[in-house]
This record gives C-alpha cells, structure tokens and sequence, in this order.
C-alpha cells in the first residue's frame, strides 16, 4: 500500500521535468542551433530570429526619392550566406524583392521573396547567397518608380 505522500511526490516529479524541459527550450531556438534547414533550402525563410554568426550588415542601397530606400542586407550562419530586402515608405504602395544571378546580373532569378505593403517598414523572407552569386535588392513604389541596389557578390 502507497502513503498520500508518494502518490503527490510520484505526480509532482513528471509535472516538474516538463517544466523544467520546457524552460530549457524557450530561449531563441536559432541561437541554440544552427538554422532547422541549410542552403537552398532556407530560400524563403524569416531572416528576422535568426542569431547571426556574422551581420546582418547593408551590403548596398537604392532610393526612390522622397518615398522609399531599400537596403540589400546578408548575415552568415553556419558558414552560409544569406540575403534579403529590407524597405521603409510611409505614404504610398510598393512592391519589394532580391534578385539572384550568376552571371554578374546580365541574367537573374527575379522577384524572389516579394513583398507587397501599402506602406510601412517590411523585410523580405531570405535567399541563399552562394560564392559565384549575385543578389541586389529591388523596390517599387506604385505609380512612382523602381529602383534597385547594384549587385553584390
């Protein structure tokens, strides 16, 4: 026969373990481990919770004059690069993206990542940035403009 004391105790036991485990694994989980996918693989992810190796650093700018600066940006985890578009405008609707090429941009892979806002800050999903590659950042403000920033390798 079991005494009321063992019977809390045997209870408590699991329930603390969870707890504890769940503790343990609420901290960013990027920081704990590299990124749950690897190259390619991560084209189209949030660059955003990622603990960056190395970066994330501006790599090259464009303007839309008055209305909207798009920044091509890059951080290395794992021994990877990755880049991605990151744009501000306040007033007016616009269209953002990286493109990739490999050839020095006479040919690209266009409009990865896009993002559509009516305004506002906004970060494209990454794209994997391989040696012998190119990406460059691209906004386009409706009505207005499109600018890109030059290519980066």
């Amino acid at each position: 026969m079991r005494n009321k004391g063992s019977r809390i105790l045997t209870r408590a036991l699991p329930v603390a373990a969870m707890a504890l485990a769940t503790l343990m694994t609420t901290g960013n989980p990027a920081s704990a481990a590299g990124l749950d996918c690897s190259g390619y693989a991560c084209d189209g992810w949030d660059p955003g919770p990622v603990s960056w190796d190395s970066g994330p650093s501006t790599d090259s700018t464009a303007t839309v004059s008055g209305y909207a600066t798009v920044a091509l940006r890059s951080g290395k985890k794992d021994g990877r690069w990755y880049g991605w578009a990151k744009t501000a405008t306040r007033y007016y609707k616009y269209g953002v993206w990286i493109d990739r090429s490999t050839d020095g941009g006479k040919t690209w892979d266009g409009m990865r990542g896009y993002e559509h806002r009516d305004g506002g800050d906004v970060y494209t999903p990454m794209q994997y940035w391989p040696d012998g590659t190119w990406l460059r950042a691209c906004v386009n403000v409706e009505g207005i403009e499109l600018k890109c920033t030059d290519w980066v390798s």
